[in-house]
């Protein structure tokens, strides 16, 4: 099996289950079809997210995908794009809080 496959087979798992969580709260069931279908769905759309980060940081001349590329990504869609943000401003502030933890340590007095 190649890690495509492997990957593959791991979403289409892990829709499936979120599928029936969801199911579960909202009192629906899916039939296989369905969730083979919304499988299906995620798998394509991911790979398409995939293409366009990789097309965003090539245009950035980067090597590595940043949190610029994906708010172009989400660009269209006002909630993700705003859920987004809120995600970058939170690990900025866990990256700023760990520096400055790591700083007070540095400065402490050694032997204590």
């Amino acid at each position: 099996m190649t890690l495509e496959q492997k990957l593959k087979t791991n979403i289409y798992n892990d829709v499936r289950k979120m599928c029936r969580e969801v199911g579960m709260y909202l009192n629906v069931e899916y039939d296989i079809d369905s969730l083979n279908i919304i499988s299906e769905l995620t798998w394509k759309k991911l790979q398409l997210f995939a293409k366009d980060l990789e097309a965003f940081q090539k245009h950035g001349k980067r090597s590595t995908v940043n949190a610029d590329d994906v708010k172009l990504l989400v660009r269209n869609n006002d909630d993700l794009k705003a859920l987004i943000e809120n995600k970058i401003v939170e690990m900025a502030t866990a990256k700023a809080e760990i520096k400055i933890g790591k700083r007070k340590r540095k400065s402490s007095p050694s032997g204590s």
